[in-house]
Order: C-alpha cells, then structure tokens, then sequence
C-alpha cells in the first residue's frame, strides 16, 4: 500500500531489531505491531518514547486487536494513532500522510530552534566583547575626568580672580563633574554585581546620622530649587550592619532622584522608622512631583527598559541607572525595594527594606 506512494520502507521482524533499527537509522515514521516476538508492540512503543533521540517519532499501532483497553494501553505508551486490521488503504494513507507532516512542522521547527540557538550565541559573544568594550571607557573615562573635577577644584580655591558669575557657573561644572563620576561608579558597580565580583564591606552603621550627611550634602540643590526638605526619625533607630559606601550612595541616588522630578517650591520627605518584628529599616524618600503609572512600577528599575520608558515619555533621569544600582545594592544585602505612586502628576514614594 505504502510502496505504491514511493515511501522507502525498512521491516523489522521482531522488537529488539526494530529498537536496534531504528538506533542506527532513526525514520520519519514507525508502523508497528502490537503482536511480536520477544519484544510486543507496547514495550517497543514505551522505550522509543522514553528516548530523548527517539521520542518525536511519530508511531502509528497497526493491530487486530481491537478492544478498547487495547487502544488505551496504546495511547498510555505513547503512540500517536491507531489503526486496526484489516487495513484500509485510503484510512492508512491518510494518517501516515498526516502523521509525516505532522513531523515535518517538528523537524523545521528543531532546525529554525538550532539556527536562533546559534544567531543567540553569537549575539551573546558579541554582546560579551561589547559589554568589555563599554566596562574599559567607561573605566579609562575616570581619570581625563578626574583631572578635569580636580582642575575646577583649584579655580574655585582662587576665587578673588572671578566674577560671581564665573563662579556660579565654575561650580555647576563641578557638580556635573560630581554626578558624572558617580555614574561612572555606578556602571562599574552594576557590572561588577551582576558578575558577581561585588564584595561588601559590611560595618556597624547609624543610618540617621548616614542620611544626615547626605541631605547636607544635598542642601544647594533643594534651596536653589527652593524644595521643602523634611527627615522624620524616631529616637529608637537601630545600627545596621550595611556596606557604608554602597548605601550612602543608594540614599544619595534616591534623594538626587526625587530632587530632579520635584518642582520648584515643592516638598520632599525622607523617613526611617524600624520594623522589630521583621528585623528590618524601613527608609522612604516621598516627593509631590511627576510620578509614575503603575505600569511603569518594575520597569523603573531595569536598565534593559530604560530606552523603552524614555521613548514613551517616562522621565528616568540622565541615565537611568541610579535606580537600577539601588535595586541591585539593596538586594546585595538581603533587602527590597519599590516604587509607589498613585498616577503621573501624583509623586513618588520610594521605599527600601533594609535588613539590620
């Protein structure tokens, strides 16, 4: 029957020579007896199926046994159709045909996997020499800008040679020297956590008088944009034992965020309270600027959707990467952090877990 339609047929005799049949040279499609020596239908079935290199073959049972446990016990071993005798040509031509294209939709599926398996390893490699590539500017950009915030230093320490003007513009070179370096930081430090190459140094930490240092370091940006800036503290705040560098950084980026998104004569308000039954600090920078959609909620955090929210409007700062690093430091010390936000126009409320 099958001859007549130019299929190449192989026959098997029993169980063991069509498993060892078909271990040399795998075939499209495996017609097989339930009744055979040594070997019955059924175990053939179960063990082709069983084989990672044999399991895609799609195996028609062609028996006269025609009981229903029969057909059952077929489907329980993994047989992808049955047929009973006698046989009817046009019935078996029309499950063999389906059954082969059946596995030929599987066979340019595994080919089309194979060729996006190596595009990927490819995009991977490259993806590798670029992020080398990116890790060694980004590495040799600190000391051209170094010597250039050091430069700046020494002009603003001569400052009876300059014009109140001069020096106000001197100094916002300075402070854009300052967030440059630690974008800077941050790539590396990004880099060096997701490599896994990140150590914290870990020490007793006041976090209030951290925060302290921060807003003071914070002061000319919020009187220049005239912000209303408030620290809430209660007098039983823990030490915690925290990276003091790494943090201080992640409460700088969030304050420096809230700073950028606040309007001028607007409010922001930080805030660390102890959570005993969990063990953690609960700190909280609140601001009443532009906000953000839930849907942008998780998003804000990852560098990959940096580019995709700043195409649809969403304001992620000059990089983007001062949130990611806070997620990625945080989460370096056992903590969490979240955004929460009622809408765009709403403000901002972002809040850490920090265990002590």
């Amino acid at each position: 029957m099958l001859m007549t339609e130019n299929y190449h047929l192989y026959g098997a005799l029993s169980g063991r020579e069509a498993l060892k049949m078909v271990a040399e040279a795998p075939p499209d499609l495996i017609l097989l007896d339930v009744m055979m020596a040594e070997i019955d239908g059924f175990e053939v079935c179960k063990r082709l199926k069983q084989d990672e290199k044999t399991r895609v073959i799609p195996i028609l049972m062609v028996t006269a046994l025609r009981e229903k446990e029969h057909r059952i016990r077929a489907m329980e071993v993994g047989a992808d159709d049955f047929l009973s005798k006698p046989v009817d040509p046009t019935e078996l031509l029309i499950r063999v045909k389906s059954l082969l294209r059946i596995k030929s939709y599987h066979d340019d599926l595994l080919n089309s996997y194979g060729e996006i398996a190596e595009k990927n390893e490819k995009v991977d490699e490259l993806e590798t020499i670029k992020d080398g590539l990116t890790h060694m500017i980004i590495h040799d950009m600190r000391n051209p800008l170094t010597a250039i915030s050091l430069n700046i230093r020494l002009i603003l320490m001569e400052n009876q040679n300059f014009s109140e003007r001069q020096l106000r513009k001197m100094k916002k070179c300075y402070s854009y020297c300052e967030e440059l370096g630690q974008l800077i930081q941050s790539l590396l430090d990004i880099n060096r956590i997701e490599e896994g190459r990140l150590k914290l140094h870990k020490e007793e930490t006041d976090l209030t008088e951290l925060i302290d240092e921060v807003l003071e370091q914070f002061s000319p940006k919020t009187e220049e944009k005239q912000i209303s800036l408030s620290f809430a503290r209660p007098g039983d705040i823990p030490s915690a034992l925290v990276d003091h560098g790494l943090m201080k950084r992640v409460i700088a980026n969030l304050l420096n965020n809230a700073i950028r998104h606040t309007p001028g004569g607007g409010t922001i308000e930080v805030a660390i309270s102890f959570l005993p039954e969990k063990g953690d600090l609960f700190l909280s920078v609140r601001d009443n600027g532009n906000g953000l959609a839930p849907e942008h909620h998780r998003k804000i955090f990852d560098k990959f959707e940096q580019a995709k929210l700043k195409r649809a409007g969403v304001t992620v700062g000059r990089s983007g990467l001062g949130l990611t690093f806070c997620k990625m430091a945080v989460e370096g010390h056992g903590g969490k952090i979240w955004v929460e936000s009622e809408g765009e126009g709403k403000g901002c409320t972002f809040n850490a877990l920090i265990p002590v």
